[in-house]
């Protein structure tokens, strides 16, 4: 990997690593307009004119939306806007975006020793766990040293 690539995943994760804490928050059970906007003492008919539609109707679809998974970025903008707050989109990583890209090194690395120790030991040249251990670790090294994007072919 080049250093410009490791220097992006780097800057990447610390942009990120406040959000951690979030990715164990869930969303309520019934959605977070109707969470907020009960908070906030306010109704349906009041947030649709905050929205400037004409139906309450449509704030209780947008709600069913939301609790469905079936709501878009787009109204969830305007809802935030509606509702003073701000509509945070992020990807949280369950891990360092470098741990993923080794783990994904190692797990082709060992696909393709597989193949030359299954032959080896069949013609009964097997080497030791050290020394296949020792072939792992250079060989995730060397896919890692090289373009990213042929980890995900």
């Amino acid at each position: 990997m080049k250093d410009k690539d490791l220097l992006r995943l780097e800057q990447l994760d610390r942009a990120l690593a406040p959000y951690l804490d979030l990715a164990g928050l869930t969303r309520p059970k019934l959605g977070w307009i109707r969470a907020i906007r009960e908070a906030l003492g306010m109704s349906s008919p009041q947030l649709a004119k905050r929205l400037r539609i004409r139906a309450a109707q449509s704030v209780e679809d947008m709600q069913k939306d939301e609790a469905s998974g079936a709501i878009t970025l787009k109204t969830l903008g305007k809802v935030a806007e509606a509702l003073d707050c701000q509509l945070v989109y992020v990807f949280v990583p369950r891990k360092p975006l470098h741990d993923i890209l080794r783990e994904r090194a190692t797990e082709i690395a060992r696909a393709q020793l597989a193949r030359v120790s299954h032959s080896m030991k069949l013609e009964e040249q097997g080497v030791s766990s050290e020394s296949e251990q020792s072939a792992l670790n250079r060989r995730v090294d060397r896919l890692l040293s090289g373009n990213p994007k042929k980890l995900w072919d």
